[in-house]
């Protein structure tokens, strides 16, 4: 059972250690590049879209509150589980 364990950790210095921090940041940037930079281009529209306050809209919640309670559900599950 030892074996196993100091395996499992020589394994696991491999997977976690540079080759995958490389691999992470090598997709974020071709994906980026793919989509032409499209989380920088369009920031300014979704940014408008967030604080921007619909008279005529639907319901009684704005879309930054709608917004702010999406991320605290996200957020708050992420820490509950992790």
């Amino acid at each position: 059972m030892e074996m196993v364990g100091q395996f499992l950790d020589k394994i696991d210095g491999y997977v976690w250690g540079v080759p995958l921090i490389v691999l992470i940041l090598a997709g974020g940037i071709l994906l980026t590049i793919r989509v032409g930079v499209l989380q920088v281009r369009r920031l300014p529209l979704a940014l408008k879209w967030m604080v921007k306050n619909e008279e005529g809209g639907k319901g009684e919640i704005s879309s930054f509150g709608a917004l702010c309670t999406a991320l605290s559900a996200t957020i708050g599950t992420g820490n509950i589980v992790g």
